[in-house]
Parts: structure tokens; sequence; C-alpha cells
């Protein structure tokens, strides 16, 4: 994978094979920034997977923000996704 990819991809592939992990993510934490909002996520499982945040507006629309496993790649624990949006979130 390493030759074909140019990139060392051992980080993905560890839990996959090597551990007892499994996928579990959790929304620990929501703050307001200035060009939109910062989202703290806790991977529980152990596996870097991809997975989309859903945020739903104020005026009842909705807006799927597509993240890929390579979130994980520094720290398999926990993330930081920033959301840029002007609108104001619901949930």
């Amino acid at each position: 994978m390493k030759k074909g990819s140019g990139k060392n991809l051992d980080w993905f592939f560890y839990n996959w094979f090597f551990t007892p992990g499994y996928i579990d993510l959790a929304l620990a934490k929501v703050d307001k920034t200035a060009k939109g909002y910062a989202l703290e996520i806790k991977n529980i499982g152990g596996f870097a997977i991809p997975f989309d945040v859903v945020a739903t507006y104020d005026d009842g629309s909705d807006e799927r923000f597509h993240q890929t496993p390579i979130v994980w790649e520094r720290n398999q624990k926990e993330t930081s996704v920033n959301i840029k949006t002007g609108k104001s979130v619901k949930r």
C-alpha cells in the first residue's frame, strides 16, 4: 500500500487488522467560531472511519459535511472538525 499510494497508511490499517476496536463516535463539544462551528469528536471504538456531520439549521434546512478517515491520522482517539457556515445551527 505504501508503494502504490506514496503514503504511510499504517495508522489507518493497524486498528482494522490488529485491534479489537469497533465503530463508535461521540460529539464531545461544539463551539461557535467566527466562520461557523468547531466540533470535538471522540473516537470511542477506535476505528479510523469516515463520518458525516449533519447540521440542522434554525430555518429547518439540513446540511451534511463529509469527513474522510484522514481526520484521524494524527490522533485516533479524538479530532477537531471545523464546519464553515453562516447559518445558526439548531442541532
